[in-house]
Order: structure tokens, then C-alpha cells, then sequence
């Protein structure tokens, strides 16, 4: 080389630092880089020890059980058969995390874009002293390239951390992406063990519970659609707010990169700014979710007494679930969807009309949007069963 002061050309992918960093740097994947998002999510969930390991007898019980729960749904509940037959095995909590990464792509892309977006129409702030500081203008003018890794960080360490508190995806009530359905049976054995249930039990009644939520979204014509149909247009209302991130972004000490990781965590880099629009289009969201978990509650609760102490179990799973995470908080957080304010009346919706007309009537409000009961008739349950009753 003409000057001893200049780098080799490909000294970026000869010294393993740099070609992890210009790896990381050229994602163009999309708004999240998946991969790093993918090594966060599985080192968290993982932990500093090794889990319980899951085994070939765990996978055939899951298998089996899950087969047995959607027998009992078609049968007592009229779900309809799934178009399409799916994988069920047993998983431990890293390899929930792994699955997470690809199926909650369609859920977390739309937001880390907006985010994306968000970031690329930050303007250059006045210069501030550094001390050990980022730089406002340096931030604004790096965002676009670090974007991806900023949204995989957040991404990974929520994905990473919600691993290690669900027993499946059935759990966060949001439809996702599945190929498989996986049950984390070392989570479901420690609720059991926790709640001093009977295990089997326990696991088939988890198994029901994870098998009513995907008949509902994917045998049910129309239901994930709806879904989506809404949640995109919560999307769009988005206003992102990125002024706390930023600013704990240029008090960040980059002399221990680890505290990136923390800086992006449970606090994240954005906010949504609240308004009337974004508010309405969030309870369309989750008045459907709130639908959704009520008839996935009653169904269990129509079929699990053959699995025996069902009333412990839903008793059980209900204090655990109002306990809560900071998995699940994060998942709120990042897309922006807090619980749904009217679970108890559409609770009261499916039960009282299920009761009243039984389960093929009730399948009528996933036939088509129309169809969907209004916020008046989940208040009013006969008013919404005369309108559609054949």
C-alpha cells in the first residue's frame, strides 16, 4: 500500500469484531434485523444456566394432547376442523424464542416501520458538549443505518424476556405465524408444580387452551383476517414519539456497550402519542381480542372436566396470568395494545349466549365482520343473538 496508515479494503471481513459489526450495520432486511433480533431472543430466554431440556416422550404427549383437545372442541364446542394440520411439540424456552423471532414478524414489522420512518424524519438537534455523550445531530444523522439494530435489540430482549413467562403462544392472545404450536413444557410442569396441580392434567388443559386459540384464528373463515384488518388500521393512526428514546440514547456511556441493551429494554426507544383516533382503532383491536379470549375460555371450560380439575387449573391460570411480566409488559409497550377494558362483558357475552343458543349459533360472529357483535350488544347479549339468529 501507497500509505502505511491505510486499511486493507477487506480488513472489515477479515477481523471478526468488524464483520460481526458491518454484518449488524448492513442488515437491509427490513425494519427489524431478525438475526441479531434472533441471538438477543434466545440468550435471554435461555438465561446464564442451561434449562430443562425437553424430551422425545414430552414431544409425543404434546402431539397427542393437542390431537385429543381438538377432538374435544370439534365435538362439544362445533369448531370447525382446521383447513390445514399443524405441528404440535414440546419446547423449552430458548426454543420458543428461536420460534417467536419468525412468527411475530407480522405483528412486530408493522410497528418497528412506523418506527423506522419515525426515526429518518428526525432533524439534526444543535451540537451538545459529548462528555462521554452521544451527540444529538451525530444520532439523527446515523438513525436510518442503525435503525434495524436499534428495533432488533428491543425486539429480541421482549421476545427473549416473554419467553421465559409463557407456556405458548396461545398466551399473549395475538394470532401469530405458525407453522408449529409449541408448548414450553418446562413453564407449564413449574405452573403445575407451583399451583400444586396434577401435571398431566395441567398439561392437557394447557393443551386445549393452546389448541382453542389457533382453531379460533385459523379454522374459523375470516377471523384472521378480521384481526389484521383492524390492527393495520391501529397502525396506521400510529404517532410515534421518540424524543425520551433519543434523549436516553445521547446520555448513553458507549464505554460499556452492554448498557445499549438495557438502554432499549423494558423502557424502549419509542412511545405512541395518545389520541382519539389511535384510541378508537386500539379498542377494535381488542374488543375482537377480548371476543376471542372469552370463547376460547368457554370452550376449554366446555371440555376440559374430561381432563379432570379444570376448576383448579383455570383458577390457577387466571392469578398467574394477573401477575403478569415484564415479557408481556414490553409486548404491550412495543406495539401499544394494553388489555382490553371490556374482557369481563364479553366474558358475560359468550357465556349467557352459549348458554342461551349453544355453540353453532355462537359461531355465527366469525362468519363475517357484520356478523361481530358491537360494544352496545356485548352489554346486551339477546340483542345481538335476535339480529343474527337465523
Amino acid at each position: 500500500m501507497d500509505d502505511p496508515f491505510e486499511l486493507p479494503p477487506d480488513v472489515l471481513k477479515r477481523v471478526p469484531l468488524f464483520a460481526e459489526i458491518q454484518k449488524v450495520l448492513s442488515w437491509s432486511g427490513g425494519p427489524v434485523n431478525w438475526d441479531l433480533a434472533r441471538q438477543i431472543a434466545v440468550s435471554i430466554a435461555a438465561g446464564d444456566a442451561p434449562g430443562q431440556a425437553v424430551s422425545e416422550q414430552d414431544h409425543a404427549d404434546v402431539a397427542e394432547q393437542v390431537r385429543v383437545a381438538e377432538l374435544w372442541l370439534t365435538d362439544a364446542v362445533a369448531m370447525p376442523t382446521p383447513t390445514h394440520l399443524v405441528k404440535a411439540r414440546a419446547a423449552t424456552q430458548a426454543d420458543w424464542a428461536e420460534h417467536a423471532t419468525s412468527a411475530f414478524a407480522e405483528l412486530v414489522d408493522p410497528v418497528a416501520a412506523k418506527v423506522v420512518r419515525a426515526m429518518g424524519e428526525q432533524e439534526g438537534g444543535q451540537p451538545t458538549e459529548l462528555g462521554g455523550a452521544i451527540d444529538a445531530g451525530m444520532i439523527a444523522q446515523a438513525l436510518g443505518q442503525l435503525a434495524p439494530m436499534f428495533m432488533a435489540i428491543q425486539t429480541g430482549t421482549t421476545l427473549g424476556s416473554l419467553a421465559r413467562e409463557v407456556t405458548g403462544n396461545h398466551e399473549t392472545g395475538l394470532p401469530t405465524t405458525d407453522d408449529e404450536l409449541l408448548i414450553v413444557v418446562p413453564a407449564v410442569d413449574a405452573f403445575s408444580t407451583g399451583y400444586g396441580l396434577d401435571q398431566r392434567a395441567t398439561r392437557q388443559w394447557i393443551a386445549a387452551r393452546a389448541a382453542a386459540h389457533r382453531l379460533v384464528f385459523e379454522a374459523f373463515p375470516g377471523v384472521r383476517g378480521q384481526f389484521f384488518a383492524r390492527y393495520h388500521n391501529y397502525v396506521a393512526s400510529l404517532d410515534i414519539d421518540l424524543a425520551q428514546g433519543l434523549q436516553r440514547l445521547q446520555e448513553l456511556d458507549l464505554s460499556d456497550p452492554s448498557r445499549l441493551q438495557d438502554a432499549l429494554g423494558e423502557e424502549g426507544l419509542f412511545s405512541h402519542q395518545a389520541s382519539p383516533q389511535t384510541a378508537e382503532a386500539a379498542r377494535a383491536v381488542t374488543t375482537l381480542l377480548a371476543v376471542v379470549e372469552a370463547y376460547t375460555g368457554a370452550a376449554v371450560a366446555a371440555v376440559a372436566e374430561r381432563a379432570g380439575d379444570h376448576g383448579r387449573i383455570a383458577e390457577a391460570y387466571a392469578r398467574r396470568a394477573a401477575v403478569g411480566g415484564s415479557g408481556r409488559r414490553m409486548l404491550a409497550s412495543f406495539i401499544g395494545l394494553e388489555a382490553p377494558e371490556n374482557q369481563h362483558a364479553a366474558d358475560e357475552f359468550v357465556r349467557a349466549n352459549a348458554a342461551r343458543a349453544g355453540w353453532p349459533a355462537m359461531a355465527r360472529m366469525w362468519e363475517d365482520a357484520d356478523a361481530f357483535p358491537t360494544d352496545a350488544e356485548l352489554s346486551d347479549p339477546e340483542t345481538w343473538l335476535l339480529r343474527v339468529k337465523p
